[in-house]
């Protein structure tokens, strides 16, 4: 009595129906990896933007936090 092998147990792929997962890294993903391995990144003009965008309303934020400490 021989068994045959499923090719498909419920969550496990067996055999020629096997399909491995591919990892697509989104761009937040990619620039963290680059940062912790130290490969220089490029400064695009959307980062550039960003990150002056987020500058202003830190600072507007934190201004706005401090205001009433100091009346």
């Amino acid at each position: 009595m021989s068994k045959i092998t499923p090719y498909d147990t419920g969550k496990v792929k067996i055999g020629i129906y096997y399909e491995p997962k591919v990892n697509y890294y989104n761009h937040d993903q990619d620039w963290v990896q680059k940062v912790i391995l130290g490969i220089e990144t490029s400064w695009t003009t959307d980062t550039v933007v960003l990150t002056a965008i987020y500058g202003v309303l830190i600072y507007a934020f934190l201004g706005l936090l401090s205001r009433g400490y100091y009346d």
